[in-house]
């Protein structure tokens, strides 16, 4: 558990509310039948943001899996074949929001071009199978999981926000919202659906991998909750206190909790999940909410 501790505190060096991150997703639809484009579709829509200046970051199998731009805000496939994730450069709190419209009118624009939509609901009512698997590791992902338990999550879209704090006020933070959590799940329709994936996943997860425990002692209780999970080792799960080479990280990113810690270089963050995607001016809604919370 100490190195959780000191993954969290070591060198940090961050102010509360000193920067903000989006991540925003988007699913598309064809103009046409009103079905989730294809794989082709999105391919030519992230072809020509990188042909208007924007980067291709990563390829796998011969697909564009990322993109990003000259301010390092990047965009990528999120499980599904038709559903793009914005995610931002860490900003100041009074420029978040106008970079994330920024970028997203340059993605729907290049949607349009090839005729696909955005759809601005937090589900995608589709009985088809979304799921895109570009390389090896999703495919671990993928056998860990089972296709049928994955593939509801590939018509999901949420809106998420990363916000630094001072390592004194993370705890507080994190249990101001956790009282709060009802808030969020008043309307989450993902709930439902991240609730049946951990129960229907062959991995056979704890249940509270996904939203977890929302109040804490102290950072030592944080991690100590997180190490009671099993790390995701090849495609089979190995208990924490067995895994010598912990990418935590990684290990971090398969804890699915409503608000949980990241670190990113000498910064500490909160990541605020359970939101779901709507009009884009709901974003600012939702980023006025979570501010009059931490504030």
């Amino acid at each position: 558990m100490n190195r959780l501790v000191k993954y969290f505190s070591c060198g940090i060096m961050s102010e509360t509310l000193e920067t903000v991150g989006a991540e925003v997703e988007t699913q598309f639809i064809d103009n046409r039948n009103g079905m989730a484009i294809s794989t082709e579709t999105s391919q030519r829509m992230l072809g020509l943001l990188a042909e208007r200046g924007w980067t291709v970051a990563c390829r796998k199998n011969g697909l564009i899996t990322t993109l990003s731009d000259r301010f390092c805000n990047q965009m990528f496939y999120e499980l599904g074949r038709h559903n793009i994730e914005l995610s931002t450069a860490a900003a100041s709190p009074d420029r978040v929001i106008q970079m994330t419209y920024d970028c997203l009118e340059q993605l729907y624009d290049a949607g349009l071009k090839f005729g696909a939509l955005p759809y601005f609901a937090p589900v995608l009512e589709t009985s088809e199978d979304l799921l895109v698997i570009p390389d090896d590791r999703d495919a671990t992902w993928l056998e860990l999981d089972g296709r049928d338990a994955l593939a509801n999550l590939a018509r999901t879209s949420s809106v998420q926000f990363t916000i630094s704090v001072n390592p004194d006020d993370a705890m507080p933070i994190l249990n101001r919202l956790g009282w709060k959590a009802h808030k969020f799940l008043d309307d989450y329709p993902q709930d439902k659906i991240w609730t049946g994936y951990i129960a229907n996943s062959n991995a056979n997860y704890q249940s509270d991998r996904y939203g977890g425990p929302l109040l804490f002692d102290a950072l030592e209780d944080y991690c100590l909750c997180l190490k009671q999970h099993d790390v995701v080792v090849g495609q089979r799960l190995v208990p924490f206190d067995e895994v010598n080479d912990l990418n935590i990280p990684l290990f971090l990113r398969s804890i699915w909790w409503h608000f949980r810690l990241k670190r990113y270089d000498n910064s500490l963050c909160i990541e605020v999940r359970p939101m779901p995607r709507r009009s884009d001016e709901n974003i600012q809604v939702q980023y006025n909410t979570l501010l009059g919370m931490i504030q």
